[in-house]
């Protein structure tokens, strides 16, 4: 392995960190300049001699040059008779060894593990890297070549020099999954908001769109979003104005709002434009710099009677009555929708306030209103912009 093609594996390693989908690039990359006839990054639990070599999710735990059917037959059955395991177990992260080092080669041949999984495929010589290690799991590497092709000591030497970016692209990888993670936890709850939400950055682009509002939008009554990620409202006057108040936000940190008018409801839209305080870092970039909120009264809240149940004991019946109620039907309206009685509806009222503490049917409806008001079925986010 020359300068040029370490610099090279180098880039690549640090490139699969943040682009988890080029880790097979860089595994193929990496078994050319080797030799390798098969390349392994697999999570390794030794209590229970457990690999996980595949995952669904896009991850370093990738290989090249392996036939996946041989791989399957390693998590299934393999990986306890692989006579490398126990002498490796121990070896610390960031080291190496060869597996002429864990166990005898004349008995290497007499074994299970070779004449049964290795040699089928050509291998018979390994390299074996821990790259993380946690209490009895470990991130290994596994690079397998054939009998004609031992490791030499300069071989071992020139890809110890990879191990410490490798350990360091592992690291970067897990932890920039854990801040996607924690962003796809923040777009399921921004997704169950009943107002419709976009967050705008400094020059008036939508950059995220919960579900709510990308309802609203793809109606075209009142508020929409162009193909260039910009508000459009139902006239040219209200597009200006708020557009301009969403520049304001920005420019000026000053939040307002205003009413969009629809063609199909006497009932406009609410908009109310708030700002985020973002200012960008030259280079770093910079998040929203506005939340525009768009709240369509027409809209019926959407919300689960076993909640009502679970923190009220309210009965079935009741719960559905409570989010009937909340969803703005009267009680003579909800008694004719479900073939019942008045008398019986107004038993059941009577049952909810009593249960809930409330006196009045207002108090009710307030009381859901804040209490449940902001959950929502969830939904798919529409991301506009990276």
């Amino acid at each position: 392995m020359n300068e040029s093609q370490y610099d090279n594996l180098i880039g690549k390693i640090y490139d699969a960190a943040v682009m988890p989908e080029l880790w097979p690039v860089f595994l193929e990359q990496l078994s050319e300049i080797f030799g390798s006839r098969g390349t392994v990054i697999y999570l390794m639990d030794f209590a229970s001699r457990s690999p996980t070599c595949r995952s669904d999710e896009v991850s370093f735990i990738q290989s090249a040059r392996t036939d996946p059917e041989t791989i399957v037959s390693y998590e299934r059955y393999y990986s306890k008779v692989n006579v490398w395991l126990e002498n490796s177990k121990d070896l610390p992260e960031g080291e190496l060894i060869t597996t002429d080092r864990l166990f005898p080669v004349r008995e290497l041949v007499r074994t299970e593990w070779y004449n049964d999984w290795l040699k089928p495929q050509g291998y018979f010589h390994a390299m074996i890297g821990h790259l993380l290690k946690q209490d009895t799991l470990a991130v290994r590497l596994s690079i397998f070549r054939s009998k004609q092709q031992p490791f030499s000591a300069d071989e071992t030497a020139g890809f110890a020099r990879l191990v410490p970016h490798l350990r360091r692209s592992c690291m970067i990888h897990k932890s920039f999954s854990e801040v996607k993670r924690v962003l796809a936890t923040d777009t399921c709850l921004l997704n169950r908001l009943p107002v419709g939400l976009v967050l705008f950055d400094k020059g008036g682009q939508a950059v995220f769109v919960n579900q709510t509002a990308e309802n609203l939008a793809r109606c075209s009554d009142g508020f929409c979003l162009n193909a260039a990620g910009r508000c459009l409202a139902g006239n040219a006057n209200e597009t200006r104005a708020l557009r301009q108040l969403i520049g304001n936000a920005a420019e000026r940190g000053q939040g307002n709002a205003m009413s969009l008018h629809r063609n199909h409801s006497n009932r406009p839209l609410s908009a109310i434009v708030v700002s985020l305080q973002n200012q960008p870092v030259p280079f770093i970039g910079s998040g929203p710099s506005v939340a525009l909120f768009i709240y369509d009264p027409d809209r019926p809240l959407d919300l689960d009677d076993s909640l009502l149940t679970q923190c009220y004991g309210l009965s079935p019946a009741e719960a559905r009555l409570a989010t009937a109620l909340l969803r703005g039907q009267t009680p003579s309206d909800y008694a004719q929708t479900r073939a019942i009685s008045n008398n019986t509806v107004k038993t059941q009222l009577k049952q909810v306030l009593a249960k809930t503490g409330t006196h009045r049917q207002s108090e009710l409806i307030q009381l859901l209103t804040t209490g449940f008001g902001m959950l929502a079925a969830p939904a798919q986010a529409a991301v506009i912009k990276d």
